[in-house]
């Protein structure tokens, strides 16, 4: 059964239609799981699955239960529903505390059940979501339709008893033959917890009909429901409706106990089955991992003991790897792998022993002149290295830069990529204008040197921190001086003034003074 069939959780219920008086007998408070959003359903006697009710009604009494709970009574032909609204159904509370008594009153809202603690007895209430005031003809139609189902739902419980199913046997039943799945859980439910009778269902069928006969002005008032729901005995063939097959209960039942015999007949896929001695076994798909893995080998054929034996093709397979395997290992000859480790260790020393650090790293007077005249290299100690000189950040990584695109060889600026060259050209425009840049730079910051034009809302706070003597800066003193400041005129003083107030970035202690906040 589905969710949305069922009304499971993060689907709206459906509001069901029924009388005052079966609902008043109700008192199973049913939940399908312990999920905190999972749906809380009343069930009734004749099987109603109630999460949501609409009913329809005369607005007969209002009473304060305490200082935030108005209590209400609305009467159907057959009995009363108890409303209860408060804080957390504030549209229904301002509704009852307007609306006098007696009006017609349509109410959907929530089924609820409570048990005092010292009590044997379970109470019935709506919490509403929606109150609207109707007129009778709206009354008497819902007294139609809640008639009806009334009715329906009476007939097929008393069909559910006849078939002498019980829970989830009955609930499949009852759905194979095309009854709601909602309704179908409920009478398994009603059941099973009222043990409702024949007799119940007779009287409840009795006065759904009664209350039709007060709408057609046939009767003028209904016979009170005066029997409990376990209470006598009857023959629910009279009122059933129709007959409910059992061979669903049945079929629900066979094929799990086929799934769990074929279960229990399944052999593991990894035995051989056996098959005559000089075929060749047929491989499942799978064994195409056994033969990559090379536990087993393609050519292999199966005796009726279930052995494998080798073919002439596994043979000849197998003397193939043995020649690989046989090639593979090392010939015993004088190739250069064979070597000894001693000789390698000598011949390194020998080697290390011809390098003489002193006479292999010093340059004479006459190369170190070469040197210098032919590449212009100059040599100097650690300790003759000037220190770097302390250069401005943009200017000295636009030199660096500038000596990258120089120090770049030839060659490679002929192999450059398409990208590089655009570096390339980049950095030579920088190399080219870095005076420029420079001279951009140093502008710059003689441009911060000089004093920024400062707004006139920032120098309207500063002078008002100033003029503040305590009892904060004088309107006309600060206007004054912020216009004299930055020459700005007195009408933008006073509109920077204005937006400073609004923005709260000052108040008014008194008329004509201003505090900075």
């Amino acid at each position: 059964m589905s969710e949305s069939e069922d009304g499971g959780p993060g689907t709206r219920e459906i509001a069901n239609r029924l009388f005052a008086a079966e609902f008043d007998d109700s008192d199973l408070s049913y939940s399908e799981s312990d999920e905190e959003r999972a749906p809380n359903y009343v069930i009734t006697p004749s099987g109603a699955r109630v999460n949501r009710l609409f009913l329809a009604g005369v607005l007969t009494e209002e009473e304060w239960v305490n200082d935030e709970m108005l209590r209400a009574r609305i009467v159907d032909p057959t009995g009363a529903f108890v409303t209860y609204a408060g804080q957390y159904q504030p549209d229904a509370l301002a509704f009852l505390e307007r609306t006098d008594s007696p009006a017609f009153l349509a109410v959907t809202g929530k089924a609820r059940t409570f048990e005092p603690e010292d009590g044997d007895r379970v109470f019935t209430s709506v919490r509403p979501e929606s109150i609207s005031e109707v007129d009778g003809d709206t009354r008497d139609r819902w007294v139609v339709e809640a008639a009806r189902r009334t009715i329906d739902r009476t007939e097929t419980m008393a069909a559910a008893i006849e078939t002498g199913l019980v829970g989830e046997e009955l609930t499949a039943a009852l759905e194979a033959d095309g009854v709601e799945p909602s309704l179908a859980s409920g009478i398994a439910l009603a059941l099973d917890h009222y043990g409702t009778t024949p007799a119940y269902l007779d009287a409840l069928h009795t006065l759904a009909v009664e209350a039709l006969e007060t709408v057609a002005g046939e009767r003028d008032e209904v016979t009170p429901l005066d029997v409990a729901p376990d209470e006598g005995t009857g023959d629910a063939s009279a009122l059933a409706d129709r007959e409910f097959s059992t061979d669903a209960a049945t079929t629900a039942e066979e094929p799990a106990s086929e799934q769990s015999e074929g279960v229990t007949d399944e052999e593991p896929t990894a035995e051989f089955e056996p098959v005559e001695e000089g075929t060749t076994a047929e491989t499942e798909p799978e064994a195409t991992d056994t033969e990559q893995t090379g536990e087993s080998s393609p050519a292999e054929a199966v005796t009726s003991d279930g052995v494998p034996v080798a073919t002439d093709d596994a043979a000849t397979a197998s003397e193939d790897e043995t020649e690989s395997v046989e090639s593979d290992e090392p010939a015993e000859s004088d190739e250069p792998g064979d070597f000894e480790l001693d000789d390698v260790e000598t011949e390194i020393e020998e080697e290390l022993d011809e390098f003489d650090p002193e006479e292999d790293d010093v340059l004479t007077d006459e190369e170190r002149e070469e040197v210098e005249s032919e590449f212009g290299t100059e040599f100097s100690t650690g300790d003759e290295v000037e220190p770097e000189p302390e250069l401005d950040p943009d200017q000295g990584s636009v030199d660096e830069e500038g000596e990258a695109a120089e120090s770049t060889p030839e060659s490679e600026t002929e192999t450059e990529s398409p990208a590089s060259e655009a570096a390339s050209a980049a950095t030579a425009d920088t190399d080219d204008g870095g005076a420029t840049d420079s001279d951009d730079v140093d502008d710059a910051d003689d441009t911060d040197e000089e004093p920024a034009d400062v707004s006139v809302e920032d120098a309207v706070m500063e002078a008002m921190a100033t003029l503040d003597d305590g009892d904060g800066a004088d309107h006309d003193e600060l206007v004054a001086t912020v216009a004299e400041q930055t020459g700005a005129t007195p009408d933008e003083v006073e509109a920077a003034v204005q937006d400073a107030l609004m923005s709260g970035q000052c108040y008014e202690p008194a008329d004509g003074k201003f505090k900075p906040i």
